[in-house]
């Protein structure tokens, strides 16, 4: 038995004339009831497009469902998931409450997520089929118009929805195996007497080819390792190149490196004697400006002294000699301050000199410094262009590699050879001569040959084995069509009692009989009705009209509803177009057999209602949405 689960709850959210609802749901009937065009059926939709209904009646393009001016609907449909008998109904959540929505968005992407969690079509299908529930079932949900499309099914697809729907297809599925697998023993056996009549007449045949295949076999081989010695001659050779390539790069690196530590100790000299130039040549300066300055004291001096002695003979001449003694006091003061003068002259003199030798001396060493540094760039320069030199040649090196990659890979295990790659080929064309020497032999020689020695014998062999097979696949067959055929009939038997006893209340006859039971694929059901007396006959679509139809439909959905799998049923307009005492008794029958679960009906009608276990539900159009109100 599947296991039982129940729809609380369906929340709608702009889905067609639904701009937000919330419709709860009980165990046994839930009666949904308003005007044409209030959005009931609607309610039935939404269920199917979440359980992942394949077709839609109302529109092949689920966009089409969205509420018009809203760019995504949602539908969830709450499950009660608390714990029976310690297990939950579904049992990787562990919540009571498992909620499954269908997001619809208006351009075109559509998706579920079961507990807000993304999931895939297959996940739901898998997930409801566990619980019996095929949405695309017509037994077990009815959309509105479908009553006329089950009248319109043929008797196979009647059959098949009733085995479906009461869980019988299991029968079905044990006898189609069973046949499939006695076609294909038929089949074998078939192949089986062809193979042993042709092994006979090529057994001669296949000795000579096979000499010859060994032959070649051997030839082949000598080829195959004589390909992969070439393309590892030309790895080999590029290997080569790149080996001593790196060993010039780490040469060049060496001496780059080298270059760079004598450029930084040779920058460091070069600064070192700037410094010490440039420290004299500011002394140098220093000192010269210095001489200057004592030079020109010295010449003022000495304009100073003539001066002096020039006032001096004025004054003795006029025999003021009083001012002779004081000129002559500052001639002698003059006089020692230019002694002092022409020593200091001499000093600077002398200093300015050394400093002049020393930068003559040390010059020569700042440029020879100078000179090493240019030399030493140009070196490095040099020694950069043969590195990326050498590495580009590399680089060429490697892509060849690269290019050898996949010959590398089909060549296998390394092959250490020192011959040329012409060598090689050679070789190559010399058996390839041979081999085509040989003729065209087919690949499986050998296998044929040494099979076909004993084939023979193992073929009649097997053919005993599969005729056995044959018997017992027949008797198998035979076993499983009739345990399927006593399952139907006796479903049927079960199904008549119910269907009969409900089309009597309603003043008619009703059968449901199987055809071509003989023929697992052509088997079918058919329904037999008469109303006001009338035999029973045959019923379709164009016999019984728009009432008999839609009472003798939902007679026999009532006859199979104690066997029906799914715990959740639904039909949409189930009294269309019946008279009133139909209508209440088909409705009065529904509640009673639906107590033990969970049934979803449709109706525009006003029914009596007074059984307090229904649910009533009342859709109405409001302002152009939908809206639902419970009848406590």
């Amino acid at each position: 038995m599947p296991r039982r689960i129940w729809l609380k709850e369906i929340i709608l959210e702009n889905f067609m004339s639904y701009e937000y609802a919330r419709i709860p749901l009980k165990p046994g009937v839930n009666l949904v009831s308003g005007p044409n065009g209030a959005g009931k059926s609607s309610i039935l939709l939404a269920i199917s497009v979440a359980l992942g209904q394949i077709y839609t009646e109302r529109s092949r393009r689920l966009r089409d469902l969205i509420r018009r001016g809203e760019e995504i609907a949602r539908i969830t449909l709450v499950f009660d998931n608390r714990a029976e008998g310690g297990k939950r109904p579904i049992s990787y959540s562990d919540a009571d409450t498992f909620m499954l929505s269908r997001y619809l968005r208006s351009d075109g992407n559509y998706w579920w997520e079961a507990e807000y969690r993304r999931v895939s079509y297959e996940e739901v299908s898998r997930l409801f089929k566990d619980f019996g529930l095929d949405p695309n079932n017509m037994l077990i949900i009815m959309h509105q118009n479908t009553m006329e499309q089950f009248a319109l099914t043929t008797p196979q697809e009647k059959l098949k929805m009733l085995e479906d729907a009461v869980g019988f297809s299991a029968y079905r599925e044990r006898v189609i195996e069973a046949k499939n697998r006695l076609e294909r023993i038929i089949s074998e056996d078939e192949s089986i007497s062809t193979l042993l009549g042709k092994a006979e007449e090529s057994l001669g045949y296949w000795k000579e080819m096979h000499e010859r295949y060994l032959q070649r076999r051997e030839l082949l081989a000598r080829q195959e390792w004589l390909k992969r010695e070439a393309i590892w001659a030309r790895i080999l050779k590029q290997e080569a190149v790149l080996k001593a390539l790196q060993g010039r790069l780490r040469m060049k690196e060496h001496e780059l490196h080298a270059n760079q530590k004598e450029m930084e100790r040779t920058e460091e000299s070069i600064k070192m004697w700037r410094e010490k130039l440039d420290t004299w040549k500011v002394s140098t300066r220093e000192v010269f400006y210095e001489l200057l300055h004592l030079e020109k004291e010295a010449t003022s001096i000495e304009d100073l002294i003539t001066h002096l002695q020039e006032m001096e003979t004025i004054f003795g001449e006029m025999g003021r000699y009083e001012e002779v003694e004081r000129q002559s006091m500052k001639e002698k003061e003059a006089e020692r301050r230019l002694e002092q003068l022409k020593e200091m002259i001499i000093r600077a003199q002398s200093e300015l000199g050394a400093l002049e030798r020393t930068i003559e001396m040390n010059l020569e060493t700042y440029i020879s410094y100078c000179v090493k540094g240019e030399v030493l760039k140009f070196k490095r320069e040099m020694i950069a262009d043969e590195i990326r030199e050498i590495k580009g040649e590399m680089e060429k090196v490697k892509h060849k590699l690269e290019e050898l990659a996949p010959l590398r890979r089909k060549a296998g295990a390394r092959i250490e050879t020192e011959r040329k790659q012409s060598e090689i080929e050679h070789e190559i064309e010399l058996i390839n001569a041979k081999i085509e020497a040989l003729g065209k032999i087919p690949e499986e020689t050998e296998e044929i040959y040494s099979s076909y020695g004993r084939l023979y014998e193992e073929l009649k062999a097997k053919a005993k084995i599969v005729e056995a097979n044959k018997r017992e696949s027949l008797k198998e067959l035979d076993t499983r069509t009739r345990v399927w055929r006593d399952a139907i009939s006796g479903l049927l038997d079960s199904v008549n009692r119910s269907f009969m006893e409900i089309m009597s209340c309603i003043g008619a006859t009703g059968l449901a009989r199987l055809v071509n039971p003989d023929d697992i694929e052509n088997a079918g059901l058919e329904l037999y009705v008469g109303f006001r007396g009338s035999p029973p006959v045959l019923f379709d679509y164009y016999t019984q009209s728009g009432g008999e139809k839609t009472a003798s439909i939902m007679a026999f959905l009532l006859s199979i509803q104690q066997l029906i799998q799914s715990p959740l049923r639904a039909v949409d307009e189930f009294d269309i177009h019946m008279d009133p005492r139909n209508r209440e008794e088909i409705y009065r029958r529904m509640v009673a057999l639906m107590k033990d679960t969970e049934c979803l009906l449709i109706t525009p009608s006003q029914l009596t209602v007074s059984d307090p276990d229904v649910h009533v539900i009342v859709v109405q159009k409001v302002q152009g949405h939908s809206e639902i109100r419970e009848v406590k």
